[in-house]
């Protein structure tokens, strides 16, 4: 019973490019983000997802309009609570930047540790709620839903996962997460459909 998700991030983003901390900013995709966002709509072929879900971002959006598109959806539902977890001081600044500044702080946001950078920001445990809530919206939508988020997205999953799933994924790759009837959530295996040629291996701040 319930709905099955795949829970994918977005292709890559200019923003990615530069390593700039994106938080709730607004790049789109690059050049090498829409060919991984059509490999991973080629990869979705056979699937059998009867919608497609994003973030009202336009990396997700755009990454989700190429993949439903190309597997015969309707355009995405756009879910606001999906965005990327913020944080005012970090967001724009480069991952070097960054580790002079504030040494130690990516590694802990990556991690869903305590922070020390000054200025507004989004704790995690209320980022985490708004991404349950999000993913329960997104499992009305159909019995099996692509969902395009954003790499924090992977960092709730592994926490609800406990541990158990890792917290980083690579553009248009993700994992599959079953939803109860009841809004539980269940993190299962990785999702990584595209082609090895599009990948990046990097990790963004």
């Amino acid at each position: 019973m319930g709905s099955e998700l795949v829970v994918v991030r977005h292709g890559q983003s200019t923003w990615n490019v530069d390593h700039r901390f994106t938080g709730q900013a607004d790049p789109p995709l690059s050049d090498l983000g829409r060919r991984q966002a059509a490999a991973l709509g080629l990869g979705c072929v056979g699937e059998g997802f009867d919608a497609v879900v994003t973030s009202d971002l336009l990396r997700a959006s755009e990454t989700g309009g190429i993949v439903a598109a190309r597997i015969g959806c309707p355009a995405p539902v756009q879910v606001r609570d999906l965005r990327e977890r913020w944080n005012e001081t970090l967001t724009g600044l480069g991952r070097d930047r960054i580790e002079a500044s504030y040494p130690g702080q990516l590694a802990a946001w990556r991690d869903a540790r305590p922070m020390t950078v000054p200025g507004p920001h989004e704790p995690f445990d209320t980022f985490l709620d708004r991404v349950v809530r999000g993913l329960v919206r997104a499992a009305r939508c159909g019995d099996r839903v692509l969902v395009v988020g954003h790499a924090g997205l992977f960092v709730a999953l592994g926490r609800l996962a406990g541990g158990t799933s890792p917290n980083e994924v690579a553009n248009a790759e993700g994992r599959r997460v079953a939803v109860g009837d009841d809004g539980g959530l269940v993190v299962g295996s990785p999702f990584a459909p595209g082609s090895g040629t599009t990948r990046t291996g990097e990790l963004d701040p």
